[in-house]
């Protein structure tokens, strides 16, 4: 019987993880793709002023956590544009599930090149 709990556990663990993963991804293509590009490149845009930040770059990969979702949620070290998402209704979770989607572009940036 406890192995049986411990395997449902572990799915339902999984389960999450998976469906967490999936609403970073979705959460990415609707507020981030459009400037970001699909794989974090910064050229999603091309008729911007601005360039938006790599965020495969190590400049942007050796940033604390926190400083990924400070950035994110209260645009902390933007200059041109502020991003603010925890004020244009964002949730914790969901910026901080933004967090570690954007390190998985570092992850598929190396598998890459």
């Amino acid at each position: 019987m406890r192995v049986l709990i411990f395997i449902v556990g572990l799915g339902l663990m999984f389960a999450s993880s998976a469906s967490a993963a999936d609403d970073a991804e979705s959460t990415y293509k609707e507020r981030c793709l459009s400037c970001h590009g699909a794989n974090g490149d910064g050229n999603g845009h091309a008729q911007m002023k601005i360039k938006p930040q790599d965020l495969r770059s190590e400049a942007v990969q050796k940033k604390s956590d926190e400083e990924l979702y400070n950035a994110i949620a209260f645009g902390v070290g933007h200059v041109e544009y502020a991003h603010a998402f925890s004020q244009r209704g964002l949730s914790s979770a969901q910026i901080s599930q933004l967090v570690t989607y954007i390190r998985s572009f570092a992850k598929n940036s190396k598998k890459n090149r």
